[in-house]
């Protein structure tokens, strides 16, 4: 009852990071008032390394190695609107042929705080999710998102929720469709000497259809999220310069009306504790502690289930993690950042000690081509 009651309390509902800070990770298509009959080009790129250590029978270890590349032609045809048309090729390394080429398509428009997107999503980790309801990873491994979206953001709320659509099925296939949709938002209730803000997140995943002929049942999973977020900023010199304090009480629920994954629900908590230094060195401590907890774009560390290629079926009730992360970000130029992450982790439950290590290096730039385009 009590993730029912989670959920409508979320849907009812209507600019911080939400546990990690990611921002160098963002792609936004800026809609600029005073760039009306502009025509332009967008690039974003990123490099990326990423190693697992893991020999658990949760999660697999394998190295993440290559980049990614989306140019795009822009025309704003005015002071609230936007097109982007290009380009997304990945290129993993050690792979000959490219991993993935994508034609993107962004229309956006704008009326004060808020902006309408639909096509290619400002997806991935702009959404600002924690990690136990969507995997890092996903950057590297599925970035695009293709649907609908709505954003607001001031000094008081980030809100984001859209729909992405993953599947589509056509008359009489053997398939199912599959969508994804999402809210993340972020209340600031006070920013004076220190700041304290609530975060609700929620991602839903629905698979099914009316005019497939699969025999597969139709699935509604449900992740969400309730936090509290305390920030601290040092006024003074120093060599730490501010602090975070946030937690999280997560849910997953199936609502399938058959159940196929081994829990129909579950639970977990996050605390993490960070400093923030004058030498752009971020460390976090984190605890997480899941009960029956199962994701649906979640970490591979947090649920329950095995994702893992040699025990598929390997099944933890309960996962009891500290983790610690070092990451450092180094602004290079305008618009390029090079960051680095070590991130060890001991599961206390099966006393095994693990870790990670990665290196990305982000680049985004506009080029303004034409002015008074029309003209």
């Amino acid at each position: 009852m009590r993730f029912r009651l989670l959920f409508f309390l979320l849907i009812g509902t209507g600019s911080l990071q939400a546990q990690l800070n990611n921002t160098m990770f963002e792609q936004r298509n800026e809609v600029v008032k005073s760039d009306s009959n502009t025509f332009g080009l967008t690039l974003h790129t990123l490099a990326f390394n990423k190693n697992n250590e893991y020999f658990s029978k949760i999660a697999d270890g394998y190295t993440l190695f290559g980049y990614q590349i989306n140019p795009s032609l822009y025309y704003q045809p005015t002071s609230n609107t936007r097109f982007d048309i290009g380009v997304y090729v990945q290129k993993d390394f050690g792979n000959d042929d490219y991993s993935e080429i994508q034609p993107t398509f962004t229309f956006s428009h704008t009326f004060g705080d808020s902006k309408l997107v639909i096509g290619t999503l400002e997806g991935s980790l702009s959404h600002r999710l924690i990690e136990p309801l969507y995997d890092f990873e996903r950057v590297m491994v599925n970035r695009l998102e293709n649907g609908l979206q709505f954003t607001v953001n001031n000094n008081w709320i980030f809100l984001d929720t859209w729909i992405d659509w993953q599947n589509m099925l056509y008359v009489g296939e053997d398939d199912q469709e599959e969508v994804t949709g999402g809210l993340s938002m972020n209340y600031i209730l006070m920013d004076k000497d220190f700041k304290i803000s609530i975060p609700l997140q929620m991602v839903v995943t629905h698979v099914g259809g009316q005019i497939d002929s699969s025999p597969m049942p139709l699935q509604t999973y449900v992740n969400s999220a309730v936090g509290l977020m305390l920030d601290f900023h040092n006024g003074r010199e120093g060599f730490v310069t501010g602090a975070r304090v946030d937690g999280y009480y997560t849910g997953y629920k199936d609502f399938s009306t058959d159940q196929l994954r081994p829990f129909e629900d579950g639970s977990g908590v996050m605390l993490n504790a960070t400093i923030f230094t004058k030498m752009h060195l971020d460390i976090m401590a984190s605890y997480w502690k899941g009960n029956e907890f199962l994701t649906i774009q979640g970490g591979k560390l947090y649920p329950s289930e095995s994702s893992t290629f040699k025990n598929p079926f390997h099944i933890e009730e309960q996962r009891e993690l500290l983790i610690l992360r070092f990451m450092h970000n180094l602004k290079l130029a305008d618009g390029l950042v090079l960051s680095g992450r070590f991130e060890p982790y001991f599961d206390l439950l099966n006393n095994r000690f693990e870790f990670s290590h990665a290196l990305y290096l982000n680049y985004s730039t506009d080029f303004k081509l034409l002015k008074n385009a029309r003209k």
